[in-house]
């Protein structure tokens, strides 16, 4: 098991209790979209690789519930914190934790009908060990998901210089840390091989525009891209690639896309299936 510190220093988020209920505030914003293309059913177990603060587990365990919920992390603050967003299905046997790297996960083989990822390929150097060692756990046939990131897939209308400036800086530092920002359009290769087959992917993009006129929805859906992207200025100030007047210009710009009617925002997101070859 890697290091807390060194699992730390590595990641452009950050491990405070704010982030961490920043999780699993994205992970309801992002319900909709992310999960509406999930097809666990008759699956009684599924295994989520890198759960984090079980924010992502919260809801399946609710989208699934005749499903036991398996969660993995190699981080004890992030695990910590998931037996607190879990308290009651973990009580009733519903959930699972489990303290453990996703390239050696403490599972035998073909032990999981199901398994998912969310948002931690973006953040690792060698995605293929963590995908084989997937596949591996599964059941013949077993269903796999993995919903990732395309940062290049960024598109704002009218174009917001600071906005982008930071972002690049964003997205810079994360590769630094050994992530790819991109990793989105390369899952499908991965998928294919580390064994999997019957591989798809689709376009998975949150995405506002003209057709959103509620103020609330808008507000709603800004704030949050605005909060996840802020979510890594502290890492990056530290590291001066950022300083305050370039944060209170991306607040600024933020403000302008709400108040423009025909404003658009896409931040770019691909969700990749596969399964397991067997019956």
């Amino acid at each position: 098991m890697e290091n807390e510190t060194n699992i730390e220093s590595e990641y452009i988020h950050s491990f405070t209790l704010e982030e961490q209920q920043r999780l699993i505030d994205q992970a309801l914003f992002l319900e909709p979209y992310h999960h509406a293309g999930l097809d666990f059913n008759g699956c009684r177990t599924i295994l989520e690789v890198g759960c984090g603060v079980a924010a992502q587990m919260s809801v399946l365990v609710r989208r699934w519930p005749r499903a036991k919920i398996i969660g993995v992390d190699r981080s004890e603050a992030q695990i910590a914190r998931a037996r607190q967003t879990l308290a009651t299905p973990l009580k009733e046997g519903r959930a699972e934790l489990h303290l453990a790297a996703g390239d050696r996960l403490p599972f035998d083989d073909a032990s999981f009908e199901s398994a998912c990822v969310f948002w931690v390929f973006e953040h690792v150097t060698e995605p293929l060990p963590i995908l084989r060692d997937i596949w591996r756990v599964l059941k013949p046939g077993a269903p796999f998901a993995t919903t990732e990131v395309f940062d290049k897939g960024l598109y704002m209308y009218p174009r917001l210089p600071g906005t982008m400036t930071y972002f690049q800086a964003f997205t810079a530092l994360q590769a630094e840390f050994g992530g790819d920002p991109d990793i989105g359009v390369r899952m499908p290769g991965l998928l294919a091989q580390a064994g999997f087959v019957d591989v798809t992917t689709t376009d998975v993009s949150p995405t506002l525009d003209a057709r959103m006129v509620d103020p609330q929805a808008r507000r709603s859906f800004l704030n949050y891209f605005q909060t996840l992207l802020l979510s890594g200025a502290d890492a990056l100030r530290a590291r001066n690639r950022v300083d305050g007047s370039l944060i209170a210009l991306v607040k600024q710009e933020f403000a302008q896309l709400w108040a423009d009617p025909g404003a658009v925002f896409s931040y770019g997101a691909k969700q990749t299936r596969g399964r397991k070859p067997g019956p």
